[in-house]
């Protein structure tokens, strides 16, 4: 993705953890990132958290969310989601930690998305077992992240309520017939699909 888009930093937000969930995501991503203007691409659960990197950063542009969630400012994640999927997570957590996110469905959707083993070894060895707590946390009201330019990167059909809430807020919104790992299997062509992804401005 590098070669697509020069100066793509990808960050390590060193996880969740209480009682600022959030905020302490937040408060790091601008410390790593405030040395020069920049936006935030946000994928899958982290565009929950746009609003504290929003509020913590001085240099924020832009945001771009990829096949991501939007954030329901004053409301906690559990607070939106189905019953029943609350219900199965809770299921899957053991010592207050969720089960790694590949586990969350009736059948691996790894195999099927990222078929190189190595690429999909990596991937799975990375993802995090997230405190249920975490689902638990209100999502921070910081209204900075809503006045800053932005933009929505469908990658797969389970993201068009997501699409088609940020196409009624007036952002551009661009569908892509991809899958939500898109970024793992194919870089390059979801390079090319942000790099001249235009964002609005609050004022369009």
């Amino acid at each position: 993705m590098a070669e697509c888009l020069p100066g793509a930093v990808a960050v390590d937000y060193g996880g969740v953890s209480g009682p600022d969930w959030h905020e302490g995501v937040g408060r790091r991503i601008a410390a790593w990132m405030d040395d020069a203007p920049w936006i935030a691409v946000l994928h899958s659960g982290a565009g929950g958290f746009a609003p504290s990197i929003a509020a913590a950063s001085q240099r924020l542009a832009g945001l771009i969310f990829v096949d991501a969630v939007l954030p329901t400012p004053g409301r906690s994640w559990l607070q939106t989601a189905p019953p029943a999927l609350t219900d199965h997570l809770s299921r899957l957590t053991t010592d207050g930690l969720l089960a790694r996110w590949n586990r969350w469905f009736e059948a691996d959707p790894t195999p099927r998305l990222l078929p190189d083993a190595a690429m999909r070894e990596a991937f799975v060895r990375d993802l995090p077992r997230v405190p249920f707590a975490f689902l638990e946390a209100a999502c921070p009201d910081h209204p900075q992240w809503a006045r800053l330019p932005a933009a929505y990167l469908r990658l797969s059909e389970a993201y068009e309520p997501e699409a088609a809430r940020a196409e009624s807020q007036g952002w551009p919104v661009r569908r892509a017939g991809l899958h939500h790992l898109a970024m793992v299997s194919d870089p390059d062509k979801v390079a090319v699909l942000l790099k001249d992804l235009p964002m609005s401005s609050p004022a369009a």
